[in-house]
């Protein structure tokens, strides 16, 4: 069913989110991948819809836009997940999303328009849970890259980081990429597939995992303090790469916060938290945690 108009902000919302035509600054939001990736672009993007009436434009894996992203994603997980694009479960366009790059989160932002932003791309989505690699961000050395960071202090964007837990609970990993790629002949004609897969960032590995889905648990956001970029010179690298650090410490500090928050949370596992929402006759979720 069509969705309901986006309720007015709540007295004394923050302002950072308000029409471009009121002159503030754009926001980029900027995320972590869970395993896979599907879930977290279009849910972000929903809530913010819902809750501010914000659109927010989202960067996007090309494979999610690609005509041939069925082929490509030949090696597809058992879910048929696929990282930072979806694999063709979600039709990001219908979000707003763009495909990711440098050229378009520039062009958003040049426009005023609210983004949001999963540096850590297809290694992040296709991580190892196997490895112990659940909620760790593999985010390219400020050194190297810190683009997001140059560009956002260009355009004066405020940055809000993202943080998210959940999803990767719900899978139970068979094969990682490592491990699917060492695979006799099969691992082969993956490694083929992926060289075929449009590519999101030089030299990435469009290599999904195998995994069975498991019962779903619940699923965490938290939406960081906002980060100014008003006083960085965009054209001060080393202002930038601490820019960069600065927001990547920020979101790892807030994964490891709700780690922690979720632990004593009595509704994470689905039967308790869909027995009292039951109850409720389905009028109310159940409660969280306050930070």
């Amino acid at each position: 069913p069509p969705r309901r108009p986006p309720p007015p902000p709540p007295s004394g919302a923050s302002p950072v989110l308000k029409e471009r035509a009121q002159g503030v600054p754009p926001v980029l939001f900027v995320g972590n991948h869970q395993l896979y990736g599907f879930s977290d672009l279009p849910l972000v993007v929903e809530e913010i819809l819902a809750q501010r009436g914000a659109l927010v434009r989202a960067l996007a894996h090309p494979v999610a836009f690609s005509s041939s992203r069925t082929t490509a994603g030949a090696n597809a997980t058992a879910t048929g997940g696929g990282g930072g694009g979806g694999g063709g479960l979600v039709d990001f366009e219908t979000f707003g999303a763009v495909p990711v790059s440098g050229k378009a989160l520039f062009k958003l932002l040049s426009r005023g328009e609210h983004t949001l932003l999963y540096p850590g791309g297809v290694r992040e989505a296709f991580k190892s849970t196997k490895r112990g690699e659940s909620y760790q961000l593999f985010w390219p050395d400020a050194s190297e890259s810190a683009d997001f960071a140059r560009v956002a202090a260009r355009f004066n964007a405020t940055i809000v980081p993202v943080a998210a837990v959940g999803a990767e609970e719900g899978f139970e990993m068979l094969l990682d990429a490592d491990e699917l790629l060492a695979l006799p002949f099969l691992g082969g004609r993956v490694k083929e597939g992926a060289a075929r897969a449009p590519v999101g960032r030089p030299g990435e590995r469009f290599v999904s995992p195998v995994s069975l889905p498991k019962l779903p648990g619940r699923y965490y956001f938290l939406f960081g303090a906002p980060i100014a970029t008003g006083g960085v010179d965009a054209r001060d690298k080393a202002a930038c790469a601490a820019l960069y650090s600065q927001v990547q410490r920020e979101l790892e500090e807030a994964l490891q916060y709700l780690l922690s928050k979720r632990d004593a949370d009595p509704y994470q596992e689905v039967l308790p938290r869909v027995a009292v929402e039951a109850s409720w006759n389905w009028g109310r979720q159940v409660p969280t945690f306050r930070p």
